[in-house]
């Protein structure tokens, strides 16, 4: 298969992988010079219309979806008994992958992938598609941390049956859902099942169930609650941990409704690092107020004592020094014990001095944990804080901003020559944003539909989440030529001539001549020489020859027994066309005797109650 060209375009370079129903290849495509991914449904199941209906499913239910987070179907081709799809490259690797060198995976981290999974999932699921089969070796990750969700070969659509089979469970065991378990029918939530497995595999490292074979480990699904993740990961939030059982719920009910509704009880914990943080102070620490007891030093030389008013000031001063330090000391655990509770001002959006500024106003401290980039937030301005705007916390806690990077700069995409589909998709690939109105002009070289040209242009720089205007073809422009006059040409010798002229065929009409030999062109709706604009429709008249005169043939009609009335009809089908020339209701047994027209050469037919019962050509040889 390697250096094999398929539809004189797709060029298959290295093969990347396989499993039991195709082979993955990496390839090229030579009309549009990009990597694409070429799956090859192997070539036992090309004769088995179960495997050929699935493949083709996958690129119908992919096909439909266009979605940042889910790979791109851009061609699908029979060849040779080969059945393939052509698909968006991604270099990156599978979550599985990522698992079993790093897992428990960093909470963040964990939080990043999984809402970018239901993200994917969430649009499919609004498009009516179940992928039925998630789990991490279907789940590509890039070297920027972009997710894309792959492998739609047992997606179910509503219009379509579900794939069950007598004693086989579709989808991979260890994260079936307990319903596919049973071989019932699955819907969104099974999505949600498997997807909770998959996260309980990144956090812990360890798969909620397993077993000595696939039977048992489908049962554990379907009877068997999982070790908390807790026990195995002890620093996982509980919050995390809750997420995590309720999408593992047994029952669908008890899931969560959608993606979206998981992935937003993930955004809501988006710092894992402080969920279990609680608001403790360090213990301020007094210095111990030591209290030297002078006592009186005899001197043996000394002649006199100290006079009694000297010993009075001495008194009142170390009185005083520990008075002083009691104070001290008082005001010290009086302020950190007191510490006033203050609410939390917004300062998202706010440049980081500014911020600063704002948040001294009501005596907070802040810290910077991260920074990142962002599509709109001007570089240096916060884009996110903890805790929440509106929160009340001591004015000793510090204020956590994450501080944005600006945008991500990318190269535009060149998209020039490709489908208006597969542009949009394209650059939605690269987060960049298609211009709803796209503008649409001739082109006398590039076919219709496809892209003339872009603004930005491929290959040069900007932001993500920049707009990209398309102008895209509608073909060479039309213009006027003189009309060929098609009088006495065959109606298919009329067509070519018309073809070349870049002229439609229109409505073909009969009638009788006796100037032009049956099926020629007698008439036409725009005159031999008149101007007419290039794909104008024109009209035909045919001749069906000269007019032949009428003759007649008697027909004998002899009605059946029995106890009803019935309905007999003759038609002739002739040189004039389909008529009906009687028609009538007659007792059982009625004989019918009938001159019947008909002009050239026909066929008379006989109809009992609407159904035909005889037919005779005429003239009769």
């Amino acid at each position: 298969m390697i250096g094999k060209l398929l539809k004189s375009r797709y060029e298959i370079l290295e093969q990347l992988g396989g499993g039991g129903m195709a082979v993955v290849y990496k390839g090229r495509d030579t009309l549009l010079n990009r990597m694409v991914t070429i799956k090859v449904l192997r070539e036992q199941h090309a004769s088995d219309e179960d495997f050929v209906r699935r493949f083709q499913r996958e690129a119908q239910a992919v096909a439909s979806l266009s979605h940042p987070n889910i790979v791109s179907i851009f061609d699908v081709g029979e060849e040779d008994g080969l059945h393939y799809l052509v698909m968006e490259y991604v270099e990156g690797r599978t979550l599985k992958e990522i698992i079993r060198e790093k897992a428990p995976l960093d909470v963040r981290n964990a939080i990043n992938i999984v809402t970018q999974i239901c993200d994917a999932l969430d649009h499919a699921h609004e498009n009516g598609i179940v992928h039925r089969d998630i789990k991490p070796h279907n789940i590509l990750v890039t070297p920027a941390g972009r997710v894309k969700v792959t492998d739609f070969g047992i997606a179910k659509a509503p219009t379509t049956a579900t794939v069950t089979y007598t004693g086989t469970i579709v989808g991979s065991v260890h994260y079936i859902s307990p319903e596919q378990a049973r071989g019932e029918a699955t819907g969104a939530k099974s999505d949600l099942y498997s997807l909770g497995v998959v996260m309980y595999e990144m956090l812990t490292g360890k798969l909620p169930f397993s077993g000595e074979s696939p039977i048992s480990v489908a049962l554990k699904h379907i009877q068997s609650e999982p070790t908390p993740p807790r026990e195995l990961n002890p620093d996982l939030p509980p919050s995390v941990e809750a997420v995590i059982l309720k999408a593992l719920a047994k029952r669908p009910e008890e899931r969560y409704e959608s993606a979206g509704e998981l992935a937003a009880d993930l955004r809501e914990f988006r710092y894992p690092a402080h969920w279990d943080r609680r608001e403790e102070e360090d213990t301020l620490v007094m210095p111990a107020i030591n209290k030297t007891v002078a006592e009186p030093i005899r001197e043996k030389r000394r002649k006199r004592k100290l006079r009694p008013w000297v010993r009075v000031l001495l008194v009142a001063i170390l009185l005083a020094c520990v008075i002083g330090a009691g104070l001290v000391a008082y005001r010290a655990v009086k302020n950190y014990l007191y510490v006033a509770e203050v609410e939390v001002p917004r300062v998202i959006n706010m440049p980081l001095a500014a911020a600063e500024g704002k948040l001294k106003e009501k005596g907070l401290k802040f810290k910077v944990i991260d920074r990142r980039h962002h599509p709109s937030i001007p570089k240096g301005s916060v884009m996110d804080q903890n805790p929440e705007p509106g929160e009340r916390i001591k004015r000793l806690r510090p204020v956590e901003l994450i501080v944005s990077e600006g945008p991500l700069l990318r190269e535009v995409p060149n998209v020039v020559g490709m489908t208006e589909r597969a542009a949009r998709i394209e650059l939605t690939n690269f987060n960049f944003r298609v211009a709803g109105e796209t503008e649409k002009m001739f082109h006398p070289e590039i076919e219709e539909g496809r892209v003339i040209r872009q603004e930005p242009e491929g290959g040069t720089i900007h932001p993500e989440g920049t707009v990209v205007k398309l102008v895209v073809s509608k073909g060479p422009e039309p213009r006027y030529i003189e009309m060929p006059d098609l009088r006495g040409l065959t109606l298919e010798e009329a067509k070519k001539r018309l073809q070349e002229s870049v002229l439609e065929l229109g409505v073909i009409s009969y009638d009788e001549s006796r100037e032009y030999f049956s099926g020629q062109v007698m008439s036409q709706d725009v005159n031999p020489g008149d101007p007419i604009l290039q794909g104008h429709t024109v009209n035909l008249i045919v001749s069906q020859g000269p007019g032949p005169s009428p003759e007649t043939a008697t027909v004998k009609v002899s009605v059946p027994a029995g106890d009803k009335k019935r309905k007999v009809s003759i038609v002739v089908v002739d040189r004039k066309g389909s008529h009906l020339e009687y028609e009538r209701v007659h007792d059982p047994g009625d004989l019918i005797i009938e001159l019947i027209p008909y002009y050239g050469e026909g066929e008379i037919q006989i109809y009992l109650d609407d159904r035909l019962v005889f037919k005779q050509e005429v003239p009769v040889s």
